[in-house]
C-alpha cells in the first residue's frame, strides 16, 4: 500500500509535510508515523464505513484514502472550518483520491451520528476535549472488530478521564500510544 503511492499524492504529501514543518499551527496536521498507522489499522478493518472527524487540510485523509482504495470504500471526512474543508478538498483532489475520500463542511457530532455501522473511525477534532463527547457517540456505532483512533489525547488541556474511560470501558480494547500527542487507539469488542 505504501510503496504504490502515486507520484502525485506523494507531490501533495511532501508539500503538506514541509508546511506542516515549518508551521505546525496552519495545518494542525498528524505527524507521518501517525498517519501511517492510521492508514494500516484502517486497511485491517472489518467490513462498513469509514469515517474522520476533523479533516484539517487533508493530509491524514490521503494516507486513508490508501486504505479506502484498497479496500474499495470510501472515506467521509468533515472539517467545521470552511477554509479547510477547501484546503482538504484541493489537497484531495490534486493527489487524486476525490473518487475515494468526500468532503464536507459540517459539525462533527452530526456526522458521528449518521453512520451506525462504522469499521473506523479517526477523531482529530478542536477543541481536543470534545473527543470524549465523540467517543461516547462512536463507540456503539462500531461494528465488532472496528476501530476508533482518537489524537490529541494527552494535550496539556485534558484528558486523564477521558483515557481512564476507555481504558476501563469493556466494549473495547485500547491502547494509548505516546505519539506526539498522543494516539488513543480502540478496538471494539
Amino acid at each position: 500500500m505504501f510503496h504504490d503511492i502515486s507520484p502525485d499524492m506523494q507531490q501533495v504529501m511532501r508539500a503538506m509535510e514541509e508546511q506542516l514543518a515549518r508551521d505546525q499551527a496552519s495545518l494542525r496536521s498528524v505527524d507521518s508515523d501517525v498517519a501511517r498507522i492510521l492508514s494500516l489499522l484502517a486497511q485491517s478493518a472489518p467490513a462498513g464505513t469509514f469515517l474522520e472527524l476533523g479533516s484539517s487540510g487533508g493530509y491524514s485523509s490521503l494516507w486513508l484514502s490508501l486504505a479506502a482504495r484498497a479496500r474499495g470504500v470510501k472515506l467521509t471526512t468533515v472539517d467545521l472550518s470552511e477554509k479547510k474543508v477547501t484546503l482538504a478538498k484541493e489537497n484531495i483532489s490534486r493527489a487524486g483520491a476525490a473518487d475515494v475520500v468526500e468532503v464536507f463542511h459540517g459539525d462533527a457530532f452530526d456526522f458521528a451520528n449518521r453512520f451506525d455501522k462504522l469499521a473506523f473511525c479517526f477523531s482529530d477534532i478542536e477543541p481536543p476535549e470534545l473527543n470524549a463527547k465523540i467517543y461516547e457517540i462512536v463507540v456503539p456505532r462500531l461494528v465488532p472488530g472496528g476501530w476508533l483512533v482518537v489524537d490529541n489525547v494527552t494535550s496539556p488541556r485534558h484528558q486523564k478521564q477521558f483515557i481512564e474511560r476507555a481504558y476501563s470501558d469493556p466494549r473495547v480494547d485500547c491502547v494509548l500510544l505516546p505519539f506526539p500527542k498522543g494516539d488513543m487507539i480502540c478496538r471494539k469488542c
